[in-house]
């Protein structure tokens, strides 16, 4: 289309956009210096910028990154950041580390570079383009040797704290939690200071922490699973706290079908399996939580009769 009368090109559009777009280009580009002023713990400040082909770029793997991409999960930063880089370019240096075969490994910068690639395919046909201007980018290299996995994982880590993390996925906010905690742990902080870091890092109260601490300790996989998928609330899966990891699981593969935020929210600490079952057999009804005092020394008296009338409910419904 471009060149054509009546057609606005890419170039022309992001041209009029950018214009209007000042103050979103600056809050990204405030956004970006965060990365390039950032917590690495490798020493950077010596390093000369090397203007590096996107095109000798790639990802790092997916489970050294826990962050979805931008244009996944928040198209309208992706295009902030697309109208700053139209406009400025990249003015924070991606980081690199050197791989075999003369390709390099990105650290920090996979959405910088996949603008850069989606502007050169979008404007490289319109008159007065500059291709070279996000063709070759400026880069941080570290050496094939200089750093070993450990230290780029710290560097994605590092570099990835600007993200707004109340918008990433339940799953991979729990992974990030337990993976800078981690890091932390590694950099001999104590555990207050972990804690009161992850805080300072990403806006989190404390609660919230210590919940997802018990939720990957204390919680089996496949129940965690519910929760990530929407199932369950994360008020009703930290019930399961309350259970041994044995009893989870039988709930888990008795009951997969019937578990409910109503049904998990009836369990009580200290159920027997049979109680449970109770729980989880009262299908079509709602169920509630009681509190009975009874005379000490009868409540095996009790359970006994209770189990009795809610299965001669069962056969009454």
């Amino acid at each position: 289309m471009a060149g054509k009368k009546g057609a606005v090109g890419n170039k022309d559009f992001l041209n009029k956009v950018t214009q209007t777009s000042k103050g979103a280009a600056q809050n990204v580009s405030k956004t970006l210096n965060r990365v390039g002023s950032g917590t690495l713990q490798v020493d950077d400040s010596r390093k000369k910028i090397e203007y590096i082909d996107i095109s000798k770029m790639e990802g790092a793997p997916a489970e050294w990154n826990r962050y979805p991409l931008l244009k996944e999960n928040q198209p309208d930063k992706y295009l902030e950041l697309k109208l700053s880089v139209y406009e400025k370019g990249i003015e924070d240096p991606l980081v690199l580390w050197q791989r075999p075969g003369g390709m390099y490994m990105i650290l920090a910068g996979h959405n910088r570079r996949d603008v850069c690639a989606e502007i050169i395919l979008e404007c490289r046909d319109e008159e007065g383009f500059d291709e070279e201007k996000y063709r070759s980018v400026p880069c941080i290299v570290y050496q094939e040797d200089e750093i070993d996995e450990e230290g780029a994982k710290d560097i994605i880590n590092d570099t990835n704290l600007y993200r707004d993390f109340s918008k990433l996925p339940e799953k991979i906010k729990q992974q990030i939690v337990i993976d800078r905690l981690e890091t932390y742990k590694k950099r001999r902080y104590a555990k207050g200071e972990r804690i009161d870091q992850l805080m300072k890092d990403f806006g989190l109260k404390k609660s919230a922490i210590y919940d997802a601490l018990a939720l990957n300790e204390n919680v089996i996989e496949p129940l965690q699973k519910l929760f990530f998928d929407g199932v369950l609330k994360k008020k009703t899966v930290m019930r399961f706290t309350n259970f041994p990891k044995d009893t989870q699981q039988w709930i888990y593969d008795e009951f997969r079908e019937q578990i409910s935020d109503a049904k998990v929210n009836a369990l009580k600490k200290n159920m027997t399996r049979d109680e449970i079952t109770q729980v989880f057999q009262s299908e079509g009804k709602e169920v509630k939580r009681l509190t009975v005092e009874i005379p000490a020394g009868r409540e095996d008296e009790f359970r006994e009769l209770l189990k009795k009338w809610l299965a001669g409910e069962a056969r009454c419904s």
